[in-house]
């Protein structure tokens, strides 16, 4: 009786705690404290993210939270953390050096001509299909080692899993309150934008920064530890990609300077990083990445 009165208590201050942030967000007169992609710095994120990581802390069963945590780590044994995060490290320089000199050659090459159409191939490439060949799988695939972790983040049946739609739900609710209204942009824009954020931004990204990063670095650095050295990385790489104009990504058409990029990627990587450590599913992950992405990019779509 009393484990099901402190459930309700928790899930009903997780409501209020959203009330009275969707009530801030759409105050007029409030502080913008910064810009971002045309929106108040304040309004779309430094409210929809502590308000997301309160909700989510609220809602999130712990004790099977931790059980989850002992899962995930012995889906690792077998596994050289320093040696497949050595690849990992590699293989996100690459990425970076890919960026980098795709940018250049369109640029000495096609003048005139959109290099971000050569970017969805290169992230998919250095993110996705390198990493799951080389660490993930590569190595372990006769001993079933490999296969154990993709299990428990692919095969989400314990229903609890799923209560992280509520925390996630929020944040794109506190995130389209503080962009919209905006002006109408034509639905096959929205649906054309939606499939290239999930598949080639949300997807690759989600399973190499969380799934695989943060996961092994949570295992050498403990879970506050990995989840901040993940957010540092996804920093550090957004902020430096920015400057080559990946709009592909939130780096598309920054309007904001250095600092308001740091506060927002960095934000961004913890409370991200804080859903995948509370519930270990990356469908949820991704959709959590593409429908913050997809939601910020739909007002810029006007100007296509």
């Amino acid at each position: 009786m009393a484990k099901e009165y402190g459930r309700a208590l928790r899930w009903g201050l997780a409501v209020v705690v959203t009330a009275a942030a969707l009530v801030v967000v759409l105050l007029p007169g409030l502080p913008a404290l910064g810009w971002w992609r045309g929106a108040p710095l304040f309004a779309s994120v430094l409210v929809p993210i502590p308000v997301t990581m309160a909700v989510a802390a609220l809602v999130t069963d712990h004790r099977r939270r931790e059980a989850l945590d002992r899962r995930a780590r012995a889906a690792l044994d077998g596994h050289s953390m320093r040696y497949e995060l050595s690849w990992l490290m590699a293989l996100l320089a690459g990425f970076t050096a890919a960026t980098v000199a795709v940018s250049h050659f369109a640029a000495a090459l096609f003048h005139g001509a959109s290099w971000e159409i050569l970017m969805p191939p290169v992230r998919i490439l250095f993110l996705f299909v390198l990493p799951l060949l080389v660490v993930d799988r590569g190595g372990f695939t006769t001993l079933g080692h490999g296969t154990v972790m993709p299990r428990v983040a692919m095969r989400v049946t314990d229903r609890w899993r799923w209560t992280g739609l509520f925390p996630v739900g929020v944040n794109l609710a506190l995130i389209a309150a503080a962009l919209f209204p905006a002006p109408p942009v034509p639905a096959g824009l929205v649906v054309g934008a939606a499939l290239a954020i999930f598949a080639a931004v949300a997807v690759p990204e989600e399973i190499f920064y969380r799934a695989l990063v943060q996961t092994r670095l949570e295992r050498l650095l403990g879970r506050w530890g990995g989840i901040l050295a993940t957010s540092a990385l996804f920093t550090a790489v957004s902020v430096f990609l920015a400057a080559y104009g990946d709009s592909t990504t939130e780096a598309a058409t920054v309007s904001a300077g250095v600092l308001e990029s740091v506060v927002v990627y960095g934000a961004a990587g913890i409370v991200y990083g804080y859903v995948w450590s509370c519930y270990r599913n990356i469908w949820l992950s991704i959709l959590f990445r593409g429908g913050s992405l997809l939601l910020t990019v739909i007002p810029e779509l006007r100007l296509l």
